[in-house]
């Protein structure tokens, strides 16, 4: 911070994280996020309309070398601000005392935090983001879908890595990754594993790397060669899959979300789609186009659409064949 002005003297001095609590109207609770994106809202000629824009032009701008992540918890503070601001009724003019309406060294402070050092401690509503929400439901969500739920597995398949999920180095990642194949093949044995069993126990694994492969370093790329292994074998059963256009979902979020750059087959897999199944994976595909464009998630968007056009590659086959039908 620069040096105090004439006058001027420290409001929140100590203050460092955002999410402690500021100020309570009528049993409303403000935190100093609040306060900082308040007093940032007096000197934009839009107010908190102007601020809410700048976050979601940084949520969606590729040009901008920001973290997205970021600037989506913020744009999520400020919705809940401005519900809370609705409580008590409330605006940036009437919740900031005089003060801290004329403070300088304030409004710096508040820049520093809001537009340069980003929520590295976040309030409840910053962390419930549409990208984690959906991301999470894209591991998980739709697993009662199955005609055996992946959840059998799942549990045994995360204990078999054994780590607490503390960063493992790559010359130990290959050890998580046999171990884990080992265990999936052993699992494949069971007595009682029929195909719809084999089909639960394969997606359970890919969730599970895909969750490793947030603490590990895969330079040598194990993790990666069991993932498309598991993956291969999944897309084979569920092309057997009676149920599998009920599973369609899954298969589109899963290919939507996975973040490492793991799953090769999923577009494959959809361009051999039959008719009826293309014609579901179309709508399951605007569903899930319509809610990311709703929570401006374009590069995850821009997923949905390359997936969009595998399946658009098995209708163009259709309409040939029904044209040689014609003939």
């Amino acid at each position: 911070m620069k040096a105090l002005r004439p006058g001027e003297r420290p409001l929140d001095d100590g203050v460092r994280y955002g999410q402690e609590a500021w100020r309570d109207v009528d049993g409303v609770t403000f935190c100093h996020w609040d306060r900082w994106i308040l007093r940032l809202a007096l000197d934009e000629k839009g107010g908190l309309d102007a601020i809410a824009w700048m976050f979601r032009q940084r949520m969606i701008d590729p040009k901008r070398n920001v973290d997205k992540d970021a600037a989506e918890a913020m744009h999520l503070q400020m919705v809940d601000l401005r519900k809370r601001l609705a409580q008590v009724q409330r605006t940036p003019e009437t919740l900031l005392d005089d003060e801290e309406r004329a403070s300088q060294w304030l409004h710096r402070k508040a820049f520093l935090r809001v537009w340069k050092s980003g929520p590295n401690h976040r309030t409840r509503a910053m962390l419930d983001t549409p990208r984690k929400r959906l991301g999470l439901r894209a591991l998980r969500g739709n697993w009662e879908r199955y005609p055996v739920s992946p959840a059998r597995y799942d549990t045994a398949l995360r204990r078999t890595l054994g780590f607490d999920g503390g960063d493992v180095p790559w010359w130990e990642t290959r050890a998580l990754a046999i171990g884990l194949d080992l265990e999936v093949e052993l699992l494949e044995l069971g007595a009682s594993m029929t195909p719809a069993a084999r089909l639960a126990l394969y997606r359970a694994a890919l969730t599970v790397v895909i969750e490793t492969m947030n603490c590990v370093d895969d330079s040598g790329a194990d993790m990666a060669e069991i993932y498309r292994g598991f993956e291969q074998k999944w897309l084979t059963l569920l092309r057997e899959e009676p149920t599998r256009a009920g599973l369609l979902r899954d298969v589109l979020e899963l290919a939507t979300w996975e973040d490492f750059g793991l799953t090769e087959g999923v577009e494959g897999f959809l361009s051999g789609l039959g008719e009826e199944d293309a014609d579901r994976a179309l709508m399951e595909l605007a569903v899930i186009a319509r809610e990311l464009r709703e929570h401006r998630l374009e590069y995850h968007l821009e997923r949905a659409r390359r997936l969009r056009s595998a399946v658009l590659a098995a209708a163009a086959g259709f309409a040939e064949d029904d044209a040689d039908g014609e003939e």
